[in-house]
Parts: structure tokens; sequence; C-alpha cells
């Protein structure tokens, strides 16, 4: 059987993850230009993806729902990545469809990508931390991700 993703299978046919491309930080001190703020950050994620279904059930468990945004990609990925599709999950070929992305509008989510880092051409993966205002993706780490609901985030935690 040959790999989806060779660059990250071993000689011996095991997985190994690439590492996660964007790594910037949300603190509450000014330490960064990101600060923890209700409705300024959107979480993109696949529920086929366990890293990013991490996110997905920490964002819950804080009661973070109403601070940060979240929209969940097509569960399956083709050539062109994880898609914004419809509930039908089928795109025209070379139609233009109506994106399930309430945020940017975006078709694929390598779209983020490319904004943030117009030269970026590793795999696409989620999830992903987007800041509304900003453009661009904060982090793309579930640990990260993870962190920073659980810490910087603490304080739009429902009581």
């Amino acid at each position: 059987m040959k790999a989806q993703f060779p660059d990250e299978e071993t000689k011996s046919g095991e997985f190994k993850r690439q590492e996660d491309a964007f790594r910037e930080w949300i603190s509450n001190d000014g330490s960064t230009p990101y600060t923890a703020e209700a409705g300024r950050y959107h979480l993109y994620v696949s529920l086929a993806c366990p890293w990013a279904s991490r996110t997905v059930i920490v964002r819950k468990l804080k009661g973070l729902d109403d601070a940060i945004g979240m929209t969940v990609v097509d569960p399956v990925r083709d050539d062109l990545g994880w898609a914004f599709r419809d509930t039908s999950g089928k795109i025209p070929p070379g139609a233009p469809f109506e994106s399930t992305d309430p945020i940017n509008r975006f078709q694929f989510l390598s779209e983020s990508y490319t904004a943030t880092d117009p030269g970026y051409k590793a795999r696409v993966t989620v999830p992903v931390l987007w800041d509304t205002k900003t453009k661009r993706i904060v982090n793309n780490c579930e640990d990260d991700i993870c962190r920073m609901f659980n810490d910087v985030f603490k304080r739009l935690c429902p009581k």
C-alpha cells in the first residue's frame, strides 16, 4: 500500500508527523502581538483528525464556545486539501461553490496557510487557530492551542 504522505513515513512504514509550521503564542501581558480577546480567534478543525479533536474538546470543556468561533472542514481530504464544502460534500468541477467558512469564505484551508505564508509548500494540517484581526494563522499545534485555551483564555471562561 502506498502512503498518502510519503514524506511522513519512516522506512519501517511508521507515521512520522511533520513539524507544526505556525507556533505564535497568545498572551495577556503584551509580550506577543496576540492578546486573548473574545471573538478575535477562530478555530478550524476536522473531526476526522484526533489532534484537532483535542482542541474541540478543550474548547468545550473550558466553556469557550462563545469566545472562540469554530468551523469544521469536510472530513474528506483530497489533493487540494481540507475543503469547506456544503453539506452534500460535493464541489462541481471548475465551478464556484458557497463556502461554509463564515470568516474568510475560503474554499480550502490551504488558503489560510498561503495568506499567512505565501511560500508555504508543506502539507496543510488541522487544527488552525486563526486571528481575525491580523488575518493570519496564529498557531497550528494542538498542544499549544490546548494550553492557550486552558491558561491564557482562562479569564474568558464562564465562572
